[in-house]
């Protein structure tokens, strides 16, 4: 039900929603387990969606660190969140931060998916447009 009120842009339904799914989550199953961690994920992405930037990156960490334990460094959910957390620090207008962000997820969507796979390409524009001057 979140993720679709999300993609409806009913964020606080959505959020309601990955509430009640993170509360079970957190009772039946492990911090660290993939369907947690996709929860958290979840609400970081509601929390960029509605402005609060903060709020998203706190969650985004969260979720980095679980993915981080759980999948590696390497894995796709980890670069995503990786890349997300970019886009956040870039709408907060703290350009140094996303773009440090943005390069440790294409490094590690270069060495994973290649340097052609379309995740690599977004990530590889985001550094470059970052690199320009205005």
């Amino acid at each position: 039900m979140a993720s679709l009120f999300k993609q409806q842009g009913e964020n606080d339904k959505a959020l309601e929603w990955y509430q009640r799914a993170l509360d079970g989550y957190e009772k039946t199953l492990e911090k660290d387990h993939l369907s947690t961690l996709d929860t958290v994920h979840g609400m970081a992405i509601v929390f960029e969606r509605q402005g609060d930037y903060d709020k998203a990156l706190e969650w985004y960490r969260r979720a980095l660190d679980g993915y981080e334990k759980t999948l590696g460094k390497d894995h796709i959910s980890t670069l995503e969140t990786v890349h997300n957390m970019a886009v956040a620090f870039e709408q907060q207008g703290d350009y140094d931060k996303a773009l440090e962000w943005y390069q440790r997820a294409l490094e590690g969507f270069e060495r994973i998916l290649g340097k052609d796979h379309p995740k690599t390409r977004i990530t590889a524009n985001s550094v470059a447009r970052l690199r320009s001057p205005p």
